[in-house]
């Protein structure tokens, strides 16, 4: 049934949707694809998976309900990435931890949605 389907988007809520289409496109790497600045909707896309990833502008008091998703970002290096969006002032909530034969670090977008960078043992 949904294996028949085009794909997956994931959105989260974002108080300012230009300032998350920045983050999520300049700072990320993410292609945007499609934004309406009156409907509050966005939608950037993983330049490699073709994951999609949809902004929508909502209140504060509804950013980040308990148990919302975590979008995790596969890379080759963990501290290389880590260390490239430290220069872009991204901050990181936990250094470098080793799990089930992957590694991750998580850090925060603007509006503080949990991300995760990952990298599977093995790597540098």
């Amino acid at each position: 049934m949904l294996g028949e389907g085009t794909g997956v988007l994931v959105w989260l809520g974002v108080t300012q949707l230009q300032r998350a289409c920045d983050f999520y496109g300049k700072t990320l790497g993410l292609v945007l694809d499609y934004q309406n600045d009156e409907a509050g909707w966005a939608e950037l896309r993983h330049p490699a998976s073709g994951t999609r990833v949809g902004l929508r502008l909502t209140d504060e008091d509804e950013l980040n309900p308990a148990g919302g998703a975590t979008l995790v970002f596969d890379v080759q290096n963990l501290k290389v990435s880590m260390r490239e969006l430290e220069k872009q002032e991204v901050l990181f909530l936990t250094g470098e931890m080793n799990l089930n034969g992957f590694r991750f670090a998580t850090f925060v977008d603007p509006d503080g949605n949990n991300l995760q960078l990952r990298q599977a043992d093995g790597g540098s």
